[in-house]
């Protein structure tokens, strides 16, 4: 009876799903991992089609969908003052933004991530008032360095 108990446990635990580990874990895979960048007043003048100024991506704390191996934040605000959000569940290292949002690809990048937006899908985000894609602006690639969780937030 007990090699047939221990044998029906072996099964329901190999049956069942697990949420496979995404090369992203050791840098987004906690809650409270947080990258972020303030683009300085030289940098943003250097680049004048820049439309945003902070940039925020987060490992989502509050849900993370099953069908990905990771659900990240994101969020930014540009030079007119708005901030937009938004949500991507990750495969590997491509993300798609939830709601056809587009898509980013995460690599790692000396003490940092560098988040490409995708030149087909571009980015999509929303604010209170509107959407923006980034694809449409100079924002097509981000370098984003450890922050405290409030960065993120």
């Amino acid at each position: 009876m007990k090699k047939l108990l221990t044998g029906a446990v072996l099964t329901l635990l190999s049956a069942a799903p697990l949420q496979s580990a995404s090369v992203l874990d050791p840098y987004l895979g906690n809650p409270g991992d947080c990258y972020a960048r303030k683009y300085d007043e030289a940098h943003l003048r250097d680049h004048p089609r820049q439309m945003v100024e902070t940039f925020y991506l987060s490992h989502h704390g509050d849900w993370q969908d099953p069908v990905g191996e990771l659900t990240l934040k994101f969020g930014f605000s540009t030079r007119n003052g708005r901030d937009y959000e938004g949500v991507a569940i990750c495969n590997d290292s491509r993300c798609g933004v939830e709601g056809d949002g587009g898509a980013f690809t995460l690599k790692s990048s000396n003490d940092g991530v560098r988040l490409d937006v995708d030149a087909q899908l571009g980015l999509w985000a929303e604010s209170a008032v509107d959407v923006i894609d980034l694809s449409e602006t100079d924002d097509t690639v981000f370098l984003l360095y450890p922050e405290s969780r409030k960065a993120c937030q």
